[in-house]
């Protein structure tokens, strides 16, 4: 047993960090009393701490992008589930960004597209399906010029559609 520097109580060494530079082996503070410190300074240095952690990130993109990137290959299956549940606690969000797309992709298909058109199109959705199956990784139909873009917006046809890989088409995001 030992007694808290802070709040005087007794408490056994498993409530206590160890510390290399005490006497005991611990830290005089409980775990309690260093965890509210703890929260006390950094809400006290918030805005500190966030525009210095701001000035790192912009002063090592090349370094924040390559770790984010590293992580997010190292925990594929994390990284699903995370979204998976959140889809899951989100059905509105996810239900009206899906139907605002399907609301697009039926605005920007031209009237004048005939049935051999439509069926390059249904071939390129195949092409899609069977080199997600072939490769073992997921596929998509990208549309090059995006259906809503944010500075020129394309059309649901053939000649603007291609065949990439799933992670390709989401570093491009609807960009031209």
């Amino acid at each position: 047993m030992k007694p808290c520097s802070h709040c005087h109580q007794e408490k056994p060494f498993e409530a206590f960090y160890t510390s290399l530079t005490n006497k005991s082996g611990y830290t005089s503070w409980c775990k309690v009393c260093e965890s509210e410190r703890n929260k006390a300074k950094n809400q006290a240095n918030r805005e500190r701490r966030l525009a210095k952690a701001k000035e790192w990130r912009n002063s090592n993109k090349n370094k924040q992008t390559l770790a984010i990137q590293t992580w997010r290959e190292a925990n594929v299956q994390k990284l699903a589930e995370t979204y998976r549940n959140w889809a899951k606690r989100n059905k509105g969000k996810v239900n009206a960004k899906w139907m605002q797309r399907e609301a697009a992709k039926k605005c920007r298909t031209p009237t004048w597209l005939d049935a051999q058109m439509k069926k390059q199109i249904e071939i390129e959705y195949s092409l899609a399906a069977w080199c997600t199956e072939v490769m073992n990784e997921p596929y998509h139909v990208d549309h090059i010029v995006p259906l809503q873009g944010k500075t020129v917006s394309g059309l649901h046809v053939p000649w603007n559609l291609q065949v990439i890989p799933a992670k390709l088409n989401q570093q491009k995001s609807n960009h031209f």
